[in-house]
């Protein structure tokens, strides 16, 4: 099983997946709006999967599971995990269905039921507990910070060498224990060879400032790494400035992390739902 990190875009089940869990699609109409939504034309793929289920007597998981990611992709997460909590209703046991409504709540801005979903799918595979690094994302926002401690302290068990999980155990134990407590325990990291993580590593560790990681940042989109890195930088900038109680700075900089559209990648959605929910409590 591929390590699922931080920077992964989303678990596989999120990046508009089209086939429920261990079927395909049996009609042509079905096939079509899997096409669409391959083709990245969400709003024909969510017109006939609702079309296909208004002609159904019962629910059909395919069409359900293709409506719910066409839907995501169009922004609209409320309606994909309802989608995906009919899926959950048919499809009891199956851990990839709770995986993709964790996320899908998550991006509406539902904590507590994020993290009701991604539990969920832990239940069904004990496996899946240390990977979750979602969920302890969640926890962070739903004020869990030491719920949210020990998920990325069980993570780093399987993925020791991420500077983003470091970072949100710090984010969590700065939040619950204060900043010096934080940076004190942060968890040690020797290479991570995405830039500029390590250059966040040393801003959160205290050996470096915001400005070497934008400069890190800057080198490497100059060098043709396109605006990944810069998005990262003032992501956790921002995040950096958070810890610190510096509600302005850390503004600044995730509005300028959210500038950088990247709607597929689980840590713009992440930026996104920060912005809006600190701005909701201001």
């Amino acid at each position: 099983m591929p390590r699922l990190t931080l920077h992964t875009a989303a678990w596989v089940v999120l990046a508009c997946a089209c086939s429920a869990p261990g079927q395909d699609p049996d009609s042509e109409s079905l096939r079509d709006a899997a096409a669409a939504l391959r083709g990245g034309d969400a709003e024909l793929a969510d017109r006939i999967a609702t079309n296909y289920l208004e002609g159904q007597d019962a629910p059909d998981r395919n069409a359900l599971w293709i409506r719910a990611n066409a839907r995501e992709a169009l922004a609209d997460y409320s309606a994909a995990a309802t989608d995906y909590e009919s899926l959950a209703r048919l499809d009891s046991e199956e851990p990839r269905v709770q995986l993709a409504l964790g996320g899908a709540l998550f991006k509406a801005g539902d904590m507590e039921s994020s993290i009701q979903a991604f539990d969920a799918a832990a239940a069904r595979d004990a496996s899946l507990g240390p990977h979750l690094w979602q969920r302890g994302i969640a926890h962070y926002y739903a004020g869990r910070f030491k719920d949210g401690a020990r998920q990325f302290a069980i993570h780093r068990t399987v993925n020791p060498q991420d500077v983003e999980n470091s970072v949100w155990h710090f984010l969590c134990v700065a939040a619950e224990q204060g900043f010096d407590a934080a940076r004190s325990g942060l968890i040690p990291i020797d290479r991570d060879s995405r830039v500029p993580m390590m250059e966040v590593f040393a801003l959160f560790g205290g050996a470096a400032s915001a400005e070497d990681v934008l400069e890190a940042a800057g080198r490497a989109s100059a060098s043709g790494n396109g605006g990944g890195p810069l998005f990262y930088a003032h992501l956790y900038i921002g995040l950096y400035f958070e810890a610190q109680g510096d509600a302005t700075r850390s503004a600044d900089h995730i509005s300028k992390a959210v500038e950088q559209r990247r709607p597929a990648n689980y840590m713009w959605q992440v930026a996104r739902v920060h912005q809006q929910l600190r701005s909701g409590a201001e």
